[in-house]
């Protein structure tokens, strides 16, 4: 009897975690840059990550590595599997001088602007920040374009 209700419970325990798994989509894409040069980094990031400033977990970032034919289309696909559903914004750079960064630019008024093309996910704003690039992620979400300028 003991072991019937034990196998119950443990058929039971089993059954209830699929039932509240996590629901996971898929968030892809393509990026459209201007340079014939320099690998394309994309970071598909939550808020905490981009006010933060923190490191973007592997499954959420990516280094594309352009191919002759991207390098001569100008453009590459992205695709980002299992994302928890949740808001998030995409940001992606060509890293032209392949220091795996983002660099800036001091301008004559002190002001630290991009010195390699970059772009996001969204209608373009200024100035950029998490409510203006949010989107919710609910279900799979393709077709996504990411046009990068400097």
């Amino acid at each position: 009897m003991v072991k019937k209700a034990m196998l119950f419970l443990g058929v039971l325990l089993i059954a209830s975690a699929f039932v509240y798994a996590e629901d996971k989509f898929t968030v892809s894409g393509e990026v459209n840059f201007p340079k014939r040069k320099g690998e394309i980094h994309v970071e598909l990031k939550t808020q905490g990550e981009f006010e933060k400033q923190t490191q973007v977990p592997e499954d959420r970032r990516m280094i594309i590595k352009l191919s002759a034919q991207q390098l001569k289309s100008k453009k590459a696909s992205f695709e980002f599997v299992n994302v928890p559903a949740g808001d998030y914004l995409i940001t992606c750079f060509q890293d032209l001088n392949k220091n795996g960064k983002l660099d800036f630019v001091e301008t004559a008024f002190g002001r630290q602007l991009p010195d390699e093309p970059r772009g996001s996910y969204g209608p373009p704003s200024y100035p950029f920040g998490w409510d203006t690039s949010k989107f919710k992620v609910d279900k799979d979400i393709t077709g996504i374009k990411i046009d990068l300028r400097k």
